[in-house]
């Protein structure tokens, strides 16, 4: 049988064997919870939470983690090992608007009785992390969203029998999406750029800016011809200041894999280190 799916956009039609265990709903316990924010690397982790009592086929999550302006940037996308084997791992991050589209798919031409994602008995409900950069204090109260052309919205697909017949059914889960990011601030004691994370990277990656005073800055990202591809400049308080580069250049266009160098300017502070972007 078919199910339509508006899924990625990469896929619409989704070929569902019809031998598959099917799932009975007893209790319906369906949420995306998103876990408190933990610290690692300078960056902060945040777990996205399936826990549901269907054999889950495919699951969209479309989720806003903030408002245009507001100061996180979401960095990536880490997947655990328990959505592994699925077919489609699927991410879509738009940190002009805060939002991220994450997709998974768990089969596409060969069955899958049990994919692994029906209501565990433990605490391990986890399927991704969201990484997100550094920032001195940020609440996040996440909210789904849906979209057209492809379509999204917060959804998990599941099979059910009727009269003895295979069907794909669809329900919205509760999401529990209350997330709180702190870190203690402090004043650094001198200036200092550092060496951006990940290295190599693709197509997020961000370094820190620290001043111990307020300064006029100016950051330029140059390829190995010396051609300015990005520029950042202002003024900044004291403090460490993260910056986030999506790989493209000052007119948004993406730009090609290879070594980049990133130069940094204030007060009488210069520094430059290097990065690769691959594809």
């Amino acid at each position: 049988m078919r199910a339509s799916l508006l899924a990625c956009g990469l896929i619409t039609t989704v070929i569902l064997p019809t031998g598959l265990a099917m799932s009975d709903d007893v209790g319906a316990i369906d949420v995306v919870r998103l876990s408190d924010a933990g610290v690692r690397n300078g960056e902060f982790t945040v777990s996205v939470n399936v826990i549901n009592d269907e054999r889950l086929l495919d699951l969209d999550i479309p989720l806003r983690f903030g408002n245009p302006g507001d100061p996180v940037d979401l960095m990536r996308v880490e997947f655990r090992e328990r959505v592994a084997s699925w077919d489609v791992k699927h991410v879509s991050i738009d940190n002009v608007n805060k939002t991220v589209i994450v997709t998974l798919i768990s089969e596409v031409g060969s069955a899958r009785p049990n994919a692994g994602l029906n209501l565990a008995s433990t605490d391990a409900t986890s399927i991704a992390d969201l990484v997100f950069s550094k920032a001195e204090s940020y609440h996040i109260v996440a909210s789904p969203f849906s979209t057209e052309q492809p379509g999204h919205a917060l959804t998990f697909y599941y099979n059910e029998l009727d009269n003895g017949r295979p069907v794909v059914r669809e329900l919205v889960p509760y999401l529990d999406g209350d997330v709180i990011m702190k870190v203690t601030s402090s004043v650094p004691r001198s200036f200092e750029l550092s060496q951006n994370y990940p290295n190599p990277f693709n197509p997020f990656t961000s370094f820190a800016l620290r001043l111990p005073e307020a300064s006029d800055y100016s950051i330029g990202i140059f390829n190995v011809a010396g051609q300015l591809v990005k520029s950042y400049s202002g003024r900044l308080k004291a403090g460490e200041h993260n910056f986030v580069w999506d790989g493209k250049n000052d007119q948004g266009t993406s730009v090609a894999s290879g070594v980049y160098l990133y130069k940094a300017e204030a007060g009488n502070f210069k520094e430059t280190r290097r990065m690769m972007l691959l594809k």
